[in-house]
């Protein structure tokens, strides 16, 4: 060997064992990096990289996945899907001081191969009907032909161009496949088709719009199914599984989705729920039943504009990761119940009696509170309807709400611009049910804010702790009080009707400002506005009691106006603060009343008293 060559052998020799000897980075973080889709194909290899916190040229790694049937991986990262299923991918740092530091990614594995378009079918006697197929993936391109078969060639023939017959009523499974059952490369699809006695569906398709009438549900995939594109769908008559699929499935290409005149059927194709790792069988699909639409189906109606089908008698939970410009509820409902949801506009029937909205949020218990829920939000204006008779709701409302006159029973948690009541009501009292609130809740649950609050003419009392029921619960089970979960206001308007504020009606109401209560008002409990954050108060002429710790620790009240004419009895501790030194600054009373009032024991209270001019 050359001198030279020599050299250079050595000097690779001193470069490698430097190379081992130097001290690798500590990585404290990686990640899996995405691929362009998260769904791969079988017969095919993915090369998977990682991102390091620092970044290290060529960390150390091990690779791993969850169910070695599914897929398996190579030392580099080289990921080579074996069958469908859904596998996650691991990896973790070899060099990482000691520390556990690892990441994952979970994959749809789809077999490559054949698809049908179809999924289930509803044929005439003697109709017939070319299949449809298609490759996945996309540059997909099969060795060899695919075969067909019935499982019921008497009562549905198909041909080896994938055109079916259908002979007689009843029911067959029509399959396609491709490849060698044995081999790696086999894919099956199949077709439920029903035979039976029907009205063809009628339909017109013009610039975008298509309206159909169908007497029999789940007809519409196979008018549609070949349109391009829909500025609107308009449906008439039942829907099963098989027409919500469809809209499921082409939503990209619906712009506006019109059920108004369409009734929820149950049947038709269900929605597979993929298999988890700790399954041995296959779930049974999730389908529509008699008045229930599963929450799978829903928040697959991702649909801008979309108007209900009738018949719906469950709660609705959409996804609430996209917001819908408009849901419609039509004519004929009653009842409804929605869960999560986001929505700019939201339309009810002048039909509906009541209205629930995010009650399935509400924890039962402190574990199930201490998850983070998302609030159903509505951005503009809810326009309730006028005969509405229950509401409860728990929601964020970004623009005022009006409580309709018909209003028997209301419930609101969330968040809430203003608030306001018909100018008359048939509600004659508030009670805690007002806001049903427990020590359990999350702060976004456990209280409502407002910007205004006004309550209605009519209203003759609040209930024991009508507006408080959150504060007051925790305040006597852990005996610490959280003013954080009173009501906060900005405003608070009183109807000229009220004669009674009861027990903790306003318990540690958290108003920032002056607060003046109406005149009529004839009694003021105890604790009603105890802790108050008030920093002023006007009492009526017409009060007559003012109730045990009823205005007690109001840390931030400065001025009271007491303008009745005989000073209203006081219960024990009325105004109470713990010592002499933080007494209210001042009381002001009616001309010629000082010292009745100084007689009647408010003078403890109260750094002055003075007469009104």
């Amino acid at each position: 060997m050359s001198l030279l060559h020599r050299l250079g052998a050595l000097a690779t020799a001193l470069l490698a064992l430097a190379s081992c000897t130097a001290e690798d980075p500590i990585v404290q973080q990686l990640s899996i990096a995405p691929l362009a889709s998260d769904t791969l194909y079988t017969g095919r290899s993915y090369q998977l990289e990682v991102r390091t916190t620092p970044e290290v040229d060529a960390p150390r790694l091990s690779w791993s996945v969850s169910d070695a049937s599914l897929a398996s991986i190579q030392y580099g990262g080289l990921l080579k899907p074996l069958a469908s299923g859904e596998v996650t991918v691991y990896v973790t740092s070899l060099n990482s001081g000691g520390q556990r530091v690892r990441s994952s990614r979970r994959f749809l594995l789809l077999s490559s191969g054949v698809y049908l378009r179809d999924k289930s079918l509803t044929l005439n006697p003697l109709e017939r009907y070319t299949l449809g197929t298609q490759y996945l993936p996309a540059d997909y391109r099969p060795s060899e032909p695919v075969h067909w078969s019935s499982s019921a060639p008497d009562i549905v023939r198909v041909d080896q161009s994938g055109q079916v017959e259908a002979l007689q009523e009843g029911e067959a499974i029509v399959r396609v496949r491709l490849g060698d059952p044995l081999s790696s490369t086999f894919s099956e699809d199949s077709v439920s088709i029903t035979v039976s006695h029907h009205e063809a569906p009628s339909f017109t398709y013009s610039e975008g719009i298509l309206e159909l009438t169908q007497r029999v549900p789940g007809l519409l995939p196979q008018v549609a199914k070949d349109i391009p594109f829909f500025t609107k769908i308009i449906v008439h008559g039942p829907i099963n599984g098989s027409d919500l699929l469809f809209f499921v499935e082409q939503r990209d290409k619906i712009a506006t989705l019109d059920l108004s005149d369409a009734q929820l059927s149950p049947g038709g194709r269900g929605i597979t729920r993929r298999r988890r790792w700790n399954e041995t069988k296959d779930p049974e699909p999730i389908r529509v039943t008699e008045g229930r639409l599963p929450d799978e189906f829903a928040a697959g109606l991702q649909i801008k504009r979309l108007t209900l089908p009738l018949g719906i008698q469950n709660e609705l939970n959409f996804n609430p990761g996209y917001s819908y410009e408009l849901l419609r509820c039509p004519e004929g409902y009653s009842s409804l119940s929605l869960g999560t949801l986001s929505v700019q506009s939201l339309e009810l029937p002048s039909s509906l009696r009541q209205f629930y909205c995010g009650q399935s949020l509400l924890p039962i218990d402190e574990k199930e509170g201490s998850e983070e829920r998302e609030l159903p939000s509505i951005t503009k204006e809810l326009s309730l309807p006028e005969g509405l008779e229950e509401l409860r709701l728990l929601a964020k409302l970004s623009a005022p709400l009006s409580l309709p006159r018909g209003l028997r029973a209301v419930t609101l948690q969330g968040s809430y611009s203003d608030v306001s009541f018909a100018p008359t009501t048939q509600l004659r009292s508030l009670d805690h049910r007002f806001s049903l609130l427990s020590p359990a809740h999350k702060p976004s649950f456990g209280r409502a804010s407002f910007g205004t609050l006004s309550l209605p003419e009519g209203l003759e009392r609040l209930a024991p702790y009508a507006l408080a029921a959150s504060v007051w619960h925790s305040y006597t089970a852990s005996g610490t009080l959280q003013p954080e979960q009173g009501y906060a206001l900005q405003a608070l308007r009183l109807p000229s009707t009220l004669r009674q504020i009861e027990r903790a009606a306003l318990f540690a109401l958290q108003l920032k400002g002056p607060l003046t209560l109406p005149e009529g008002l004839l009694s003021l409990g105890d604790q009603a506005l105890y802790a108050a954050a008030i920093t002023e108060i006007t009492l009526p002429s017409t009060l007559q009691s003012i109730g045990q710790q009823a205005l007690a620790q109001c840390k931030a009240l400065e001025l009271v106006r007491c303008l009745a004419k005989t000073p209203p009895s006081l219960g024990a501790a009325a105004f109470f603060r713990p010592t002499q030194s933080e007494r209210i600054a001042r009381l002001l009373v009616p001309r010629g009343t000082k010292q009745a009032y100084t007689q009647a024991g408010y003078g403890s209270y109260f750094f002055q008293i003075d007469e009104l001019p």
